[in-house]
C-alpha cells in the first residue's frame, strides 16, 4: 500500500475492516433467512470501491483486470478440484499468494469473489457472506503483512502466517457467524460450536500452510517479473 494516498488507505481500511464486516453482521443477525445473494453482491460492490480508488492517479489497465480475473479463476479451480475432500482446499493459499503479489485490494477481491463463484458448485446459502468476508480478510491481512516486503520470499514464515490467518481469521469468522445464527450464547453452546469446527479449521489451515510452502516463492517470482515487464499494480505509478 506504499503508493496509495492517505485518503485511499483510509478508505481501504474503513471498507474492509469496518463497513463489510458490519454489513455481514447485520445480515446474519437480522436477515439471515433470506437475501443472502443480495448481501454477497453488496460485499463485491464494496470491495471494488477501494480497488478502483487505488488507481486515483491513472486509468486501470486491461492487463490488471485480466490478472485479477486469472487469480480468481485459479482460486476457484483450486477449490473445485478437491470438491470431494471437504477439509482439504488450496483456495486460501492461492488467495494469499495473489495478495502477496498484487496487494491488499486484489487479495480481498480474489478471496471474496472466489468464494462467491465457487459456491455455485458447493452450494449458496446464508453462510456465503461470512465465508466471503473471512476469505477476503485473509487476503487483505496477508498483503498487509507481506506485500512489497523482502521477507515475503521466506517460505517458512509465509506458511506459518498464512496457516494462522486461515485458522484465526477465516475459521473464527465463519464459526462466530454460526454462533450468531444459533442464538444461544451460553458458554456451553458457544464452546460446542467452536469445538465442532476445530478439526475442519485445523485441516484447512494445515493444507494452506503446506501449499504455501511449495507455491508461494515460485509463483511470486513469476508475478514479480510480470509486474516489472508490464507495470501492473506498480506503486510508483500510483503516486
Amino acid at each position: 500500500m506504499q503508493g496509495q494516498s492517505a485518503k485511499t488507505k483510509a478508505l481501504t481500511f474503513l471498507t474492509f475492516l469496518v463497513i463489510v464486516p458490519l454489513s455481514v453482521f447485520v445480515f446474519i443477525k437480522f436477515f439471515s433467512s433470506k437475501n443472502y445473494l443480495a448481501c454477497a453482491m453488496l460485499i463485491i460492490i464494496l470491495s471494488l470501491v477501494p480497488f478502483f480508488a487505488w488507481f486515483e492517479k491513472r486509468k486501470i489497465k486491461t492487463s490488471e483486470i485480466v490478472t485479477v480475473a486469472m487469480m480468481i479463476a485459479v482460486s476457484i479451480a483450486g477449490r473445485a478440484a478437491f470438491v470431494f475432500i471437504p477439509q482439504v482446499k488450496p483456495m486460501c493459499a492461492l488467495v494469499i499468494v495473489s495478495a502477496i503479489a498484487f496487494g491488499p485490494n486484489v487479495g480481498f477481491i480474489t478471496g471474496a469473489i472466489s468464494i462467491f463463484v465457487s459456491n455455485f458448485i458447493f452450494g449458496q446459502g446464508i453462510f456465503t457472506p461470512p465465508q466471503m468476508l473471512g476469505m477476503g480478510l485473509v487476503g487483505f491481512l496477508s498483503a498487509i503483512v507481506f506485500y512489497e516486503k523482502k521477507y515475503a520470499a521466506n517460505r517458512i514464515l509465509v506458511s506459518i502466517v498464512g496457516g494462522l490467518l486461515c485458522f484465526l481469521v477465516y475459521g473464527l469468522i465463519v464459526d462466530s457467524c454460526n454462533v450468531i445464527l444459533l442464538g444461544n450464547y451460553s458458554p456451553k453452546a458457544v464452546l460446542a460450536v467452536y469445538g465442532s469446527g476445530l478439526s475442519f479449521n485445523l485441516i484447512h489451515a494445515g493444507t494452506t500452510a503446506l501449499v504455501l510452502f511449495f507455491i508461494n516463492k515460485p509463483m511470486n517470482d513469476k508475478f514479480s517479473r510480470l509486474r516489472i515487464k508490464y507495470g501492473i499494480f506498480s506503486s510508483k505509478k500510483l503516486r
